[in-house]
């Protein structure tokens, strides 16, 4: 009774803080508009937030030591629902950017004391599936996320997609207050040397430089389409184009399931290659001025991404055999580094040079990521010979 409710609350703080970070992307043109700024400056919004979980792991292991979950989320979670309130008062852009920013702080000490919960209910040899529902439930929250911006935007005022946020943060604050177990979350110090160490090695070095490049493309098409369909339909509504975005759940059953996938593919380096496939023939796709078109091949986008992301993280943990947590940290860091860049540069390119251009670009990066996991499945397998 007591892991099933534990379970409940945590996958519902979850899906509501994960709401929180796509909230304002399906809104993005019409916030441009009302702002009178361009598409690549509106994109900020998104770069603000997730720029800081892309330093967290690296910071916040100085000064944030075996703190309590139940506490950290506590506190972390009251203060996002106030953040959530603030944005009903914001009449200039830059304070809609300092807001997205302190968000950007907050989120990183949540998601970890999130994952070391779900991580503490269950024995050794079911983390892995339980990590496997976690990543589901931020499928489920990013998707919900949008669906509330879009929804609130073109049916009332796009504050009030905050506002209903930060109502929605009260419950699972009310509800930790009966969670019956605690965890001590623990940020490793990432200190020079020993990431110098890991990076040396060619496997993970190669596995950082695939979810980097992957990671851009995916946060590049998500936070330039909503400004692509307002091209093909100047009469788009932000919810119509957050319901592009369905094909991002996807992701629940390529998180829950990749494991199975990929011993039914054969092994890492054809999972990784069909996952890039599905990138790159969903690329093509998105030439298209077609919407329906692109709602279908968004699927296959995604479930592209979601498998590679879910590989890549299973490979470096397989293979760090020491300094797991700093490896595993590198990864969250150049993650979500690599989608901050990816939700601001593309904004640019395509401001200057148009969808089909910024495509071409896409299509180069995974041209790029392709090379990188051949010769990561070189460098694997010579590590598993000489081992």
């Amino acid at each position: 009774m007591n892991f099933s409710r534990n379970l409940i609350i945590a996958m519902g703080a979850t899906i509501v803080a994960f709401c929180t970070l796509y909230t304002p992307q399906p809104m993005l043109p019409m916030l441009a508009e009302q702002f009178s700024i361009s598409s690549a400056d509106a994109g900020l919004l998104m770069t603000a937030t997730l720029l800081p979980l892309g330093f967290a792991p690296v910071v916040y292991g100085y000064f944030l030591q075996a703190i309590p979950a139940k506490l950290m989320l506590s506190v972390a979670l009251s203060l996002l629902m106030l953040d959530q309130f603030a944005f009903y008062f914001a009449t200039e852009f830059w304070h809609l950017i300092v807001l997205r920013a302190f968000q950007g702080l907050l989120l990183p000490a949540i998601f970890t004391a999130l994952m070391t919960y779900c991580a503490s209910m269950v024995a050794k040899d079911r983390i892995r599936n339980m990590m496997g529902w976690y990543i589901g439930a931020t499928v489920v929250g990013g998707f919900s996320g949008r669906v509330v911006g879009g929804f609130f935007a073109t049916s009332y005022d796009w504050r009030f997609a905050f506002v209903v946020l930060g109502l929605m943060l009260i419950v699972p604050v009310i509800l930790l207050r009966y969670v019956s177990a605690d965890a001590e979350v623990n940020f490793e110090r990432l200190d020079p040397h020993t990431i110098f160490r890991v990076l040396k090695n060619p496997a993970f070095r190669y596995s950082y430089l695939s979810i980097f490049s992957v990671f851009f493309v995916y946060a590049g098409v998500l936070n330039v389409l909503p400004f692509r369909l307002q091209e093909i339909d100047a009469s788009i509504s932000p919810l119509r184009i957050s319901g592009l975005y369905i094909g991002y759940l996807v992701g629940v059953p390529i998180a829950i399931f990749s494991q199975r996938i990929m011993r039914a593919i054969g092994n890492d380096k054809k999972a990784l290659l069909v996952g890039l496939l599905l990138n790159a023939v969903g690329l093509l796709a998105f030439l298209t001025s077609d919407i329906t078109i692109l709602l279908v091949m968004m699927f296959g986008f995604a479930a592209g991404f979601f498998f590679i992301h879910a590989t890549l993280s299973g490979l470096v943990n397989h293979l760090a055999y020491e300094h797991k947590g700093v490896v595993n940290g590198l990864y969250v860091s150049i993650y979500y580094i690599s989608g901050a860049l990816g939700t601001w540069l593309p904004g640019y390119i395509y401001d200057q040079f148009g969808w089909n251009n910024l495509i071409t670009v896409f299509i180069g990066t995974l041209g790029l990521s392709t090379w990188l996991v051949l010769k990561l499945r070189i460098d694997v397998h010579e590590r598993e010979e000489s081992g």
